[in-house]
C-alpha cells in the first residue's frame, strides 16, 4: 500500500459536488447537506455563510480512498445539518471549496420547505387522509377531547407517535411548547400495533392532561426528540437472519437525531364568569365530591375534635382552599391544614374544641367550585355531625330559683397569691431538633459559597493589579491566548495555500511566545536559548526541528514546500506542553480544590435527620393534653406530652406546658427540668422565665446565673435561642464576605463601604463568639437536673455507705462530670463535687 501511495503523484485535479438528503421537508425537520471533494484529503470544511431560512451546524467529515488497476482515487465528504425555520422555496449554494489557492464551486441546489403539520407534495397521513404530518413513516400528533375550555379546567390530551417502515432508537418523552400552562408528568406511554392503507405502524400514546392558566387563545404543538437508525453505506453484515437474532450490527448502524413535530392546535380558553361567583369560592374547577367525617363524637367539653375532609372529583384542585364551616358558635376553631393531595383527590383535617355542653352538633360544612360541564358555579355541603358533649368535672353549680329571682350560691372570697402562669393553647412549631432549619442541606451547603466568592474575587484582585504592574507577568501569562490567536492566522494561511504568509506566521508566533513566557530578550529567541531556561530536553529539540524547518524553507528558495501541517502541529505541541510545565501558580489549584471539597463535606455532614417518625396527628394529641390539664388530670396530661418527645417532636410551648402539668402534679424537679429546657428554646419569653423563677423559689434550688463577666464578654448567647443566634452569625458572614468582596472588585474603594465591613465584622464577632459559648455550654457541658424528691445527698464515694458531704434541694442545676455503676459525679455551682444516684438525675 505504501509503494502505490508513492507512486500516486502528489498533486492531482479535484472535482466537487453537493448533495441533500431530500429536496421536500418540514419547519424544524434536519436536513443533511454534503459536500464531496473528490482528488484531494486534506481539504479544509468549506466555512458555509449564514443560510438564509436555515440554522447551519457542522458535522463532521468522512474520508475514503479507493484503487482501481493501480490508480488511487482520495476524497473526503464534509456534511452538514440544515434547519429550516421557515416554509417557502430556496435555493441552496453555489459553495466555494478553497483548496491549494484555487477555487471550486459546487452546483445550487433546490429544496422545498412546507408549515410543520402540513403534508408535503404528493403524501398524505397515515390514516389515508389528506391532512396531518404526510405519508412519511414517522409521524406525530396531538389529540384533545375538546377545543374550548374554561381557566384551570383540566383536560386531558393524548400525543400518538407512529413509526412505520423505518427503525427508531432513544424515544424521548414528548414536550409541549406552549406558555400559560401547568402540564402534569406524562404516564408509561401504550403501545399496540395498527395497519393504515396497507401499511402497518407501531402507535405509541402519551397521555397526560393540562390546566390553562390565563385566558384567551394558547398555541399547542408537541415535540419528541429520538434517532433514526440508518445502515453505514460498504460495510458489516446485511443478513436479515443476523439481525433478527442478534439485532442491529452497532458497527455498521448510524444514528440520526431528529426532532418530530406534530401539527399546531389552538386551544380557546374562557375565562371564569363572575356571575353567580359564590363569596366562598377558592378557585375548583371541574366536579367533585365531598365525604366529611369527625372524631371523637363524644367527649367532654374542652375536649378537641379532629375533623377530616376528603374532596374528590376530575378536575384541579391544586389552588383549591378548603371548604368552610357554615357556623362556628360554641367551638374554638383552629387553621386546617392540608393532610394529603393527590391529584384530583385533597384531604384536609381540623381541629374544633367545643367551648361547653350546649353543642350538640359539628355543623355542616360548604365548597363551592365551577363546574365546566354545567358552567355555572355549584355548592355542595354536608350533613351536621351529632355530638355527645360532657360538663366538665368542675362545672359551676346551677342557679337556685328562690320567689322567681335566681340566687347564686355563696362563692367563697377568692384567696390572692402566687402561681404558675397558665398553659400556652398553640403547640408552636412541633419539629424533630433534626428537621430545624439550620440543619437542612441548603443551609449547610450555603456556608462555603460566600468564602469562595470572596477567595476569588481576592485572585482576580491581586491578578488584575498584577496584570496592571508587572509587565513580565502580564506577557507570561497572556502569552498562551496570544499564541492561539497566531496559530489561528498560520491555519487560516495553510487553508488558502499561503506558503510564506504561512511559514512567516508560525515563526513568528512562535518567537513571541517564547519571548514572553521563557523572558528571552527579542534579538536572542532561537532553540539553544529556550533550552538555557530549563526546559525538558525533548522540548528543546522539538524546538531545534521546528526553527530548522522554519529557516529552510523561508530561506531557502530551492527547498520546497515543505510539510506545512507537520509544522503546524510541531508548534502546537511544543505550545500545550510548555503552557502544561510552565505556569506561575501550579500548586494553587490542588489546595484550593481540597478546601473546597472539604467545606463542602463538612457542611454535608452536619446534616442530620431524625430516625423517629413523629405521631400521626400531633396538634390533636397536642389539643387533648391540654384539655385533660384543663380538667385538673395533670398526671394524664403529662403523658400525653411526653408521647410528642418520645416521638421525636420538641417545642418551647411543649416543654413549657410540660413543666406546668408536672408543678401541678406535685413533680416540681421535673417541672424545672422542662422549664430550663423551654428556656433555651424561649430565652426572652417571660411567663418560661415567672414559672422557672416560682418553681426554684419554692424548692430552694440553686438558679445558678452566667457570672458578669459571661454576660458582658457574650452579651448575645442569653438572649437568643439557638436557631436565631445561628441565622445572626450566618447573615453576618454572608454581608461581611459580600462586601469585601465587593470591596476588592470595586477600583475606587469607597470608605462607607470599608466602615460596613467593619460594622459587620464587629457584629459577626459578637455573634460567632456568643454562638460559640452557647455550644459549649449546651453541647460540650453534660447539664442536669436533680429530678429526686425533695433533697439529695451527695456522696464522697459512689457507694450508699459513703458519707454525705451536702445535699442538693429538688430542682437544682448541676454539670455532669462522671459516671460509675449507676452513679453520677456531680459539680454545683459553687463548684462543690458529689456523688448521687442516676436515679435522681436527668440531663437538660
Amino acid at each position: 500500500m505504501l509503494l502505490l501511495l508513492l507512486s500516486v503523484p502528489a498533486l492531482a485535479d479535484i472535482s466537487v459536488r453537493a448533495t441533500l438528503n431530500q429536496q421536500r421537508a418540514q419547519v424544524g425537520e434536519q436536513l443533511l447537506l454534503t459536500i464531496e471533494v473528490n482528488g484531494a484529503q486534506n481539504v479544509s470544511p468549506p466555512a458555509l455563510s449564514d443560510i438564509d431560512g436555515f440554522d447551519v451546524q457542522y458535522v463532521g467529515p468522512s474520508t475514503q480512498i479507493s484503487i482501481v488497476n493501480g490508480q488511487m482515487n482520495a476524497s473526503v465528504q464534509h456534511r452538514y445539518a440544515l434547519q429550516p425555520q421557515r416554509p417557502g422555496h430556496f435555493t441552496l449554494g453555489p459553495f466555494a471549496v478553497p483548496y491549494q489557492g484555487k477555487q471550486y464551486q459546487t452546483a445550487a441546489l433546490a429544496v422545498d420547505v412546507v408549515a410543520a403539520g402540513q403534508p408535503l407534495p404528493g403524501q398524505g397521513a397515515p390514516d389515508g387522509s389528506s391532512q396531518g404530518p404526510g405519508p412519511r413513516a414517522l409521524r406525530l400528533t396531538l389529540s384533545l377531547p375538546q377545543r374550548e375550555v374554561y381557566l384551570h379546567e383540566r383536560l386531558p390530551i393524548d400525543i400518538t407517535l407512529y413509526v412505520g417502515s423505518i427503525r427508531v432508537a432513544d424515544v424521548q418523552y414528548p414536550t409541549l411548547s406552549s406558555d400559560g400552562l401547568s402540564i402534569d408528568k406524562f404516564g408509561e406511554p401504550g403501545q399496540t400495533q395498527q395497519t393504515i392503507n396497507g401499511e402497518t405502524f407501531q402507535v405509541l400514546h402519551f397521555q397526560t392532561s393540562i390546566i390553562p392558566l390565563r385566558a384567551g387563545s394558547l398555541p399547542l404543538n408537541a415535540a419528541l426528540q429520538l434517532s433514526i437508525l440508518n445502515r453505514r453505506r460498504g460495510g458489516g453484515f446485511n443478513d436479515p437472519f443476523f439481525e433478527h437474532f442478534f439485532g442491529d450490527d452497532p458497527f455498521n448502524t448510524e444514528r440520526r437525531p431528529y426532532t418530530l413535530r406534530s401539527e399546531p392546535v389552538t386551544l380557546t380558553v374562557l375565562p371564569l364568569p363572575d356571575e353567580g361567583k359564590p363569596p366562598a369560592f377558592s378557585g375548583a374547577v371541574g366536579s367533585f365530591s365531598m365525604q366529611v367525617s369527625a372524631a371523637p363524637t363524644e367527649l367532654t367539653a374542652g375536649d378537641p375534635i379532629t375533623m377530616r375532609i376528603a374532596l374528590t372529583g376530575s378536575g384541579n384542585l391544586g389552588d383549591a382552599g378548603p371548604p368552610a364551616l357554615t357556623s362556628t358558635d360554641g367551638f374554638r376553631i383552629y387553621e386546617p391544614h392540608v393532610a394529603k393531595a393527590d391529584g384530583g383527590t385533597k384531604n384536609f383535617e381540623q381541629v374544633l374544641i367545643p367551648n361547653d355542653a350546649g353543642v350538640h352538633a359539628v355543623p355542616p360544612v360548604r365548597f363551592s367550585y365551577f363546574d365546566p360541564q354545567a358552567r355555572r358555579y355549584q355548592t355542595i355541603e354536608s350533613q351536621p355531625i351529632a355530638l355527645v358533649v360532657r360538663p366538665p368535672p368542675n362545672a359551676p353549680h346551677a342557679e337556685i330559683m328562690a320567689g322567681g329571682v335566681a340566687v347564686r350560691p355563696a362563692i367563697p372570697e377568692e384567696k390572692l397569691g402566687r402561681d404558675i402562669v397558665y398553659i400556652k393553647d398553640d403547640p408552636g412549631r412541633l419539629a424533630a431538633p433534626s428537621d430545624a432549619w439550620y440543619r437542612s442541606l441548603p443551609f449547610a451547603l450555603w456556608q462555603p459559597l460566600p468564602l469562595l466568592l470572596f477567595g476569588a474575587a481576592v485572585w482576580y484582585d491581586r491578578r488584575r493589579q498584577r496584570l496592571s504592574g508587572d509587565i513580565r507577568y502580564a506577557r507570561f501569562t497572556r502569552a498562551g491566548k496570544h499564541a492561539r490567536a497566531g496559530l489561528a492566522a498560520a491555519e487560516q494561511a495553510l487553508a488558502q495555500g499561503n506558503r510564506e504568509a504561512f511559514y512567516d506566521a508560525v515563526s513568528r508566533t512562535m518567537q513571541a511566545y517564547l519571548g514572553a513566557k521563557l523572558d528571552l530578550p527579542p534579538g536572542g529567541i532561537d532553540a539553544d536559548a529556550a533550552g538555557g531556561r530549563g526546559i525538558p530536553e525533548d522540548c528543546a529539540q522539538r524546538l531545534r526541528e521546528f526553527f530548522a524547518t522554519c529557516e529552510r524553507v523561508r530561506f531557502a528558495p530551492d527547498a520546497g514546500d515543505g510539510d506545512m501541517r507537520g509544522t503546524l502541529a510541531l508548534a502546537q505541541e511544543v505550545i500545550r506542553r510548555l503552557e502544561r510545565e510552565r505556569r506561575l501558580t501550579p500548586r494553587t489549584a490542588a489546595p484550593v480544590s481540597s478546601a473546597a471539597l472539604v467545606l463542602l463535606a463538612v457542611a454535608c455532614g452536619s446534616v442530620a435527620r431524625a430516625a423517629d417518625a413523629p405521631p400521626a396527628s400531633p396538634q390533636t394529641t397536642f389539643f387533648h393534653a391540654n384539655a385533660l390539664y384543663k380538667d385538673g388530670q395533670y398526671d394524664a396530661a403529662a403523658r400525653e406530652y411526653e408521647e410528642l418527645l418520645h416521638g421525636g417532636l420538641t417545642s418551647g410551648n411543649l416543654y413549657f406546658n410540660l413543666g406546668n402539668a408536672y408543678f401541678k402534679a406535685g413533680a416540681q424537679g421535673k417541672a424545672i427540668l422542662n422549664y430550663e429546657r423551654a428556656r433555651r428554646l424561649m430565652p426572652n419569653d417571660p411567663d418560661v422565665a415567672a414559672n422557672l423563677a416560682y418553681a426554684q423559689s419554692l424548692t430552694g434550688a440553686e438558679a445558678c446565673p452566667p457570672p458578669l463577666w459571661q454576660r458582658l464578654a457574650f452579651p448575645a448567647a442569653h438572649r437568643f435561642a439557638p436557631g436565631g443566634l445561628i441565622g445572626l452569625t450566618s447573615l453576618a458572614y454572608t454581608l461581611l464576605l459580600i462586601s469585601l468582596t465587593v470591596y476588592r472588585l470595586w477600583t475606587r474603594r469607597p470608605r462607607w463601604l470599608a466602615y460596613t465591613a467593619v460594622a459587620l465584622g464587629i457584629l459577626l464577632l459578637v455573634s460567632g463568639t456568643s454562638l460559640a459559648h452557647q455550644m459549649l455550654g449546651d453541647e460540650w457541658y453534660d447539664q442536669a437536673v436533680i429530678v429526686g424528691d425533695g433533697e439529695t445527698p451527695a456522696r464522697f464515694e459512689p457507694a450508699e455507705s459513703g458519707t454525705v458531704h451536702f445535699a442538693l434541694k429538688e430542682g437544682s442545676l448541676v454539670s455532669v462530670l462522671d459516671r460509675r455503676d449507676g452513679w453520677l459525679q456531680i459539680a454545683r455551682c459553687d463548684g462543690r463535687r458529689g456523688w448521687v444516684p442516676s436515679t435522681s438525675v436527668e440531663n437538660l
